[in-house]
């Protein structure tokens, strides 16, 4: 088995709200490289921010290491102008961060409906959104979905989404795994199995098991080591990536950004000695 990755990522997200000007990303930026993070996945900025937030990047040299892709336009349509324009309208948003390819791009799976009608559209825009991105040079991953009874009438499986994301090809489409979405209603850890080979980037945030919270690492009950060493037992050794949000109205310190890398360093440790 390959030596264990020991870097540790960060999604932008833990920068909301969302700045508005350059100097405040460049604030953040330096932070969470001062506190030793060693790169950063762009975590779906509105688009009013994305100039601002790429002339920081800029600045700081801050190394990117994913994209969060944004849903546009009707992705479970059946009409195929909708579809095509669904399509290019997706690639568009991601045309702003073709300097950092051969960089994952996160994309949402959205078929949890019933009815096979809308997935077969979904599956069809994505058919279409994946050319567009293996021509900018992307590497395309697929999210496992969240349990969300009060808004989706069913949970998509970790398993539907790899076979969905095998369905395309060899080496073409990827899968991002999200911790937080895993543990609301299936075994993470034994569900690590059904995506192997296929995870290229994760999402490692925490939640209490009933819905997704996005919780600082070490604030909920998942127990992310023992997932994060089964990520690693079937074939994932990317750098490990959080996606958390602070607290409503706690401003970010350098502190407390080495306070929460430190606590992942620490799990890769352990895992690192069970090897």
């Amino acid at each position: 088995m390959a030596s264990l990755n020991r870097k540790i990522t960060l999604s932008t997200c833990a920068f909301s709200p969302a700045p508005e000007n350059s100097d405040t990303f460049v604030r953040y930026f330096e932070m969470a490289m001062e506190a030793g993070f060693d790169g950063f996945e762009l975590g779906m900025p509105p688009e009013k921010n994305i100039p601002a937030l790429l002339e920081a990047v800029c600045k700081t040299a801050a190394p990117v290491v994913a994209v969060h892709g944004i849903p546009r336009g009707k992705w479970l349509s059946g009409d195929p102008e909708e579809q095509e324009q669904a399509a290019e309208d997706s690639a568009k948003y991601l045309s702003y961060f073709t300097g950092f390819a051969p960089c994952p791009i996160v994309e949402h799976y959205i078929d949890r409906y019933n009815d096979p009608v809308p997935g077969r559209n979904f599956r069809t825009v994505m058919g279409l959104l994946l050319e567009k991105t293996e021509k900018m040079g992307f590497v395309f991953c697929m999210e496992n979905a969240p349990y969300k009874p009060e808004y989706d009438e069913r949970y998509p499986a970790v398993a539907e989404i790899a076979a969905f994301a095998r369905s395309f090809g060899k080496d073409r489409m990827f899968m991002t795994f999200d911790l937080n979405h895993a543990n609301l209603h299936e075994d993470p850890v034994t569900v690590c199995a059904d995506c192997a080979g296929l995870v290229k980037h994760i999402h490692i945030s925490d939640n209490h098991g009933f819905r997704e919270e996005h919780l600082i690492p070490g604030q909920g009950t998942i127990d992310l080591g023992k997932i994060m060493a089964a990520l690693y037992r079937n074939g994932y050794n990317g750098p490990w990536n959080l996606e958390f949000d602070f607290p409503q109205g706690e401003v970010p310190t350098v502190e407390k950004f080495r306070e929460i890398r430190r606590g992942i360093a620490t799990l890769l440790d352990q895992i690192n000695d069970q090897q």
